[in-house]
């Protein structure tokens, strides 16, 4: 009896095992994605001081270096790491939208692009909580 009841126990922990080279790689590319696009968020609002923009990209730029500094510390569990992989990937084309608009690259428009990115981003994050909760 014994040893069934360790069997079905071994048996509980299997798809952990074989998800966890995918968990770790997926780890490895959210912690560096987020601690990447803060870093990318830093600078950003350090260039409005040098080169004289106008301090009210602050306002875009502020909260877009506290969500990624934020991001940085997210859990990646074996349910959920192709979500959260996902959105890290989604991150990187959102903070490129923040880095085009901030130097005036590209038009303002497109913020509303940029907060929509910010939607999906947080939503696959949420999305994956979630989930995790449900189990």
């Amino acid at each position: 009896m014994n040893s069934a009841s360790e069997l079905v126990e071994f048996e509980k922990t299997i798809p952990e095992r074989l998800a966890e080279p995918e968990r770790t790689r997926s780890e490895r590319i959210v912690t560096w994605s987020w601690r990447g696009q803060a870093a990318v968020g830093a600078v950003l609002i350090a260039l409005v001081f040098v080169l004289d923009r106008s301090t009210w990209w602050l306002v875009l730029l502020v909260p877009h270096f506290v969500g990624t500094v934020a991001g940085c510390f997210q859990k990646v569990d074996a349910e959920q790491h192709r979500d959260r992989r996902f959105g890290a990937i989604a991150l990187h084309v959102v903070a490129l939208l923040m880095a085009l608009i901030s130097l005036s690259v590209i038009s303002r428009w497109f913020i509303i692009a940029a907060a929509v990115g910010w939607l999906l981003v947080a939503g696959s994050s949420m999305d994956a909580g979630e989930k995790g909760a449900q189990r």
